[in-house]
This record gives C-alpha cells, sequence and structure tokens, in this order.
C-alpha cells in the first residue's frame, strides 16, 4: 500500500517535469521565429494572465511549469504572448518582442497566408492614382489603404514591404496613424532592414474594427546621384515597391486573404522631366484662386481632404501639408520662384491635382 501512495505521489510530482515544455520570449504565434507576425497575437492576449514562467539564464527558451487556461483561436497557449515570463501580458511584452526580434529555432513552421482573388479586400497603393514623376533627390508620400468591407471585423495586420535600396536615399513607413490604432486601442511597431521594412499592428484586446483603412503612409526619397542606375540611350527606369505575406487577421485570429499588387514608380533621368506635366485629376472637386498665384492662394474643394503637396514641374516636392479633414486652405508667403506648380489635395474621395503658375 505504501509502495502504491508512493508511486502515486511521484507521478504527480514528476508529471509537471517531464511536461514541461518551452516558451521563446517575443514567438508569440509559437511558430520558431520571432518576427512581425507576433505582433497581432501579443496584442490580441494584452490583460491575460496566468501562471509565471521558470526564467533561466543560460538560454533564450523558458521553461513551461503550467500552462495557461486558454490557448489563442488558431491553437497556440496565451502563455507564448507573455515574452517576460511574469505572469501577465501588457505592453512591455512588446519590448521583449523587438529585443528578440529575428531569433530563429531550430524548427520553423513556415506561415502559411492566403491570396485574395477579389478586390473587395485589397492593397490599395496611393489612392489608386498613378505617382507622379519623379527625378534624383525628390521626396514623395503616399498612403497605403487595405480596403475591407465593412462586414468584417480585422483584429491584426502585418507583412513585409521591399524595395530596391540603391535606388532610395531613404525609405520610411509611418504607421502610427494606422486605422488599427488610431483611437489609441492599437499598437503598431515595425522593424527596417536593408531593402525592407517589416510591420506589425492589432488592437489591444479582443476589439475587432469593421472594415479597412489607412495601414500608414510611405515616404522615399530619391538618391541624388541616378546615372549609374540609368542606361545610356533610356532617360527613365522602373522601380519596384511589394507587399509580402501579407496577414491580414479577423476577430478570431483567422487570415482574410488580401489581393495585393505591387507598385511601380518611373524614375526619370535629372532635367529630362521639365517638360512632362503630371496628369490633372479632379476627384475631389477643387478649385484654385487666384491663379496665377500672386501672394496668397486659396484652394477649394467639394470633398474633404487630409494632405497637401505642391510640386514643382519636375516634379520635387515644395511643401507638403497634414491637416483635419477640410474642404478649404489657404497659403500665404509660400516663396514659390516663377514657373508652374502642380497643387495635389488628397482625400477619401481620391485626388485632386490643379496647376499654379506662379507670373
Amino acid at each position: 500500500m505504501f509502495r502504491g501512495l508512493l508511486c502515486g505521489l511521484l507521478s504527480v510530482l514528476l508529471v509537471p517535469l517531464f511536461g514541461q515544455d518551452e516558451v521563446y520570449p517575443g514567438d508569440a504565434n509559437a511558430n520558431g521565429i520571432v518576427d512581425q507576425y507576433d505582433i497581432p497575437y501579443i496584442g490580441y492576449a494584452v490583460g491575460e494572465t496566468g501562471p509565471a514562467r521558470i526564467l533561466t539564464e543560460d538560454s533564450q527558451a523558458q521553461t513551461v511549469a503550467q500552462f495557461w487556461a486558454e490557448d489563442f483561436p488558431s491553437g497556440p497557449n496565451f502563455i507564448h504572448a507573455d515574452g517576460d515570463g511574469n505572469g501577465v501580458v501588457n505592453l512591455l511584452d512588446f519590448v521583449v518582442w523587438s529585443d528578440h526580434f529575428g531569433d530563429t529555432e531550430e524548427l520553423v513552421t513556415p506561415l502559411e497566408v492566403p491570396i485574395g482573388v477579389s478586390e473587395t479586400t485589397r492593397v490599395r497603393w496611393n489612392n489608386d492614382e498613378l505617382a507622379i514623376p519623379v527625378t534624383g533627390g525628390q521626396v514623395i508620400a503616399f498612403p497605403l489603404d487595405l480596403v475591407i468591407p465593412e462586414t468584417v471585423n480585422i483584429n491584426g495586420l502585418a507583412f513585409r514591404l521591399r524595395y530596391h535600396p540603391s535606388h532610395f536615399a531613404a525609405v520610411s513607413f509611418d504607421a502610427q496613424s494606422s486605422w488599427l490604432a488610431e483611437d489609441g486601442s492599437g499598437m503598431s511597431l515595425q522593424k527596417n532592414g536593408i531593402g525592407q521594412i517589416d510591420v506589425g499592428m492589432t488592437r489591444l484586446g479582443l476589439d475587432p474594427l469593421a472594415g479597412g483603412g489607412t495601414a500608414g503612409t510611405l515616404s522615399l526619397i530619391v538618391i541624388d546621384d541616378m546615372v549609374d542606375l540609368l542606361e545610356t540611350a533610356p532617360d527613365t527606369m522602373e522601380t519596384h515597391l511589394m507587399l509580402e505575406q501579407v496577414l491580414l487577421l479577423d476577430e478570431g485570429l483567422q487570415a482574410v486573404p488580401v489581393q495585393v499588387d505591387s507598385f511601380t514608380i518611373k524614375l526619370y533621368r535629372p532635367g529630362t522631366i521639365s517638360s512632362t506635366e503630371p496628369t490633372q485629376t479632379n476627384a475631389l472637386g477643387a478649385t484654385v484662386f487666384p491663379n496665377p498665384y500672386q501672394g496668397q492662394v486659396q484652394v477649394h474643394a467639394e470633398y474633404d481632404f487630409q494632405q497637401l503637396v505642391i510640386c514643382d514641374a519636375l516634379g520635387r516636392v515644395v511643401n507638403h501639408y497634414r491637416f483635419g479633414s477640410t474642404q478649404q486652405w489657404t497659403g500665404n508667403d509660400l516663396a514659390l520662384s516663377s514657373g508652374c506648380y502642380f497643387i495635389q489635395l488628397e482625400g477619401e474621395q481620391g485626388i485632386s491635382r490643379l496647376r499654379l503658375v506662379v507670373p
């Protein structure tokens, strides 16, 4: 009898030891690598609590003595989102993710991302408008949107943005105003590498938003010296911006198929596009007055706009303004030299691009 009790006691004590598993800090989706695709999982679990982990000093792996009571809808236990192992998922776990970004285990489970075939859920570059011609040293900026039906609830998004590093002096992606985070109940993080930007964004907790919106604004500075890029005869070349592995997650952390296209920018040899004018469009029903410019310019539109950009005839950005939705704007003492300029308004209804003459 005593032997039976002893064996039973040992089995109770040893099961947790031999049944232990490991957690890799930052790898919230437990697929073997710490990357942007962990951000939606950390965000989903914010506020959840459970047993703290057994922390180890000699390994990145941390021992699990007891799993938490709940799992993510897609499988992993909530304990994987607790990056620092203190028994609660909070904003500090995003810091742990950042510190361990890029860590890889021996076994990595490939990410499965469904590809969309319908335009009802898609990536929209630059409000579906072609970018104006650009040349060396020019700064350009445009929004990157997710077009999603209002019937679909979104809790997270992650992707990789790739570009040709030799074509740009600087590339940045501003996701702080993402539709998933603009109300203060979301988080957006990114890591920049050579020729790529890895972006992850999430709601905090199970708090999805219906439909899509602007994921962020992409800003680029074309390199000054383009001589080595362009062939002897042609005066232009194309450079491509690409989104890869776009993982859009609903309120159940189920992947929503997204149609993704690359975006092409045409680079002109410096001095060759002085006679090339951007195509005029007026989706916002905008007018500019007085024209020619007389020290002050007023812009009125039938629909709201949030950005206004003034470019010269070479397509170089002279002034760039961002503000809350408005239908009018007044510019005083813009210090514009004589020549032809283009005023571009950007709003939810599209783009208006108007010519302004400075005598």
